[in-house]
């Protein structure tokens, strides 16, 4: 006699075992299997959580149990949007593409992915490309104040989002924006969290764009979760420094990518050195260990960037637009020649 699913099993217990109701959760309004902590509650926790009411919860368990006997459900799995290398189309009815989503990650705090996704984003604009940056980092979001923003989006007739918009014609949307002070903490669970996320990806008005980079925080939990899942970026770019411990923490970043099905196109080993005025370099935080990442990750080496107490304080400042780098140059040259991009 197969196996019946009640209200109480957890949620994760029942799509792995059965993967086939991913698409029933999603189809019932229930996007917890992509959520680290919401897909640890029981089914009827979730159903409160999403506030179905007891007919839609006894219609979940009955469809969810059609689908592991093959039976016709009575939802359409809910699809999110999907990349892979095509244009992607925006919330219905915009009628607008981003050709490129690009997700940063590390799995590690402190390696620079903000960095990283920020002066990326800034060498790509020059070089003509149209570009925009979502902070994904909703608790602990730092765009904003690097690129110098201080406007608060724009509202749109359809209740959409306009992004704030840089100097040098970025768009960037960063929960800071949304806040009263920059310093206000943003206290909510994960999916609270990753929610926004989806807002920010799927009811901003990002326009026309060749690439939108997706700046991830730290961990290997509800926000990577959620990008990975649900706005399943074309490629992602991992971030790490020369320290050990610091590999040894996005390692788990990468075999996350890999069981979600992601693709690494590329590695950026940052802080990999410091250069004195007059050329003499210095590993200070050990030897490289991009090698072993790219052989880890069979993707590229896009870029080993030093350790420049100017960018720091351009980014403090809300400047980073004016930094110049030939390395940074490099990567964004790497970048889109992985992606096979001329211009």
């Amino acid at each position: 006699m197969a196996e019946l699913i009640t209200a109480d099993m957890v949620i994760h217990d029942v799509v792995t075992k059965h993967p086939e109701t991913v698409k029933v959760f999603h189809g019932h309004g229930l996007p917890c299997t992509a959520c680290a902590v919401g897909s640890r509650e029981s089914i009827a926790g979730g159903a409160r959580t999403h506030r179905l009411p007891p007919e839609k919860l006894d219609l979940l368990l009955k469809d969810l149990n059609a689908a592991i006997k093959g039976e016709p459900v009575s939802v359409a799995p809910k699809k999110a949007p999907v990349g892979r290398g095509i244009p992607l189309t925006m919330a219905s009815g915009s009628g607008r593409k981003i050709k490129h989503v690009i997700a940063v990650m590390s799995g590690k705090g402190g390696v620079g992915k903000s960095l990283v996704t920020g002066l990326l984003a800034v060498s790509l604009r020059r070089q003509g490309y149209r570009v925009g940056v979502l902070d994904a980092d909703i608790t602990g979001p730092s765009m904003a104040r690097m690129f110098g923003l201080s406007a608060k989006p724009t509202m749109l007739p359809d209740n959409r989002i306009r992004p704030v918009e840089s100097r040098g014609g970025i768009k960037v949307i960063s929960m800071n924006m949304f806040l009263g002070e920059e310093s206000d903490p943003v206290i909510w669970r994960g999916p609270m969290v990753a929610k926004a996320i989806q807002q920010f990806y799927s009811d901003v008005e990002w326009d026309l764009l060749d690439f939108l980079l997706v700046d991830l925080p730290p961990g290997t939990s509800d926000a990577p979760l959620t990008v990975m899942q649900a706005v399943v970026p074309d490629g992602v770019v991992i971030v790490s420094s020369p320290q050990l411990l610091a590999t040894m923490v996005v390692k788990k970043c990468i075999n996350m990518v890999r069981h979600l099905k992601g693709t690494i196109i590329g590695v950026v080993e940052n802080m990999a050195y410091f250069e004195t005025p007059s050329g003499e370099r210095y590993e200070i935080f050990g030897p490289s260990q991009g090698a072993e990442l790219v052989a880890i990750t069979g993707a590229p080496l896009l870029a080993q960037l030093p350790i420049d107490p100017q960018v720091a304080a351009l980014c403090d400042a809300g400047r980073v637009e004016e930094y110049e780098s030939s390395a940074y140059q490099l990567l964004a040259e790497n970048f889109l020649n992985t992606l096979k991009i001329k211009r």
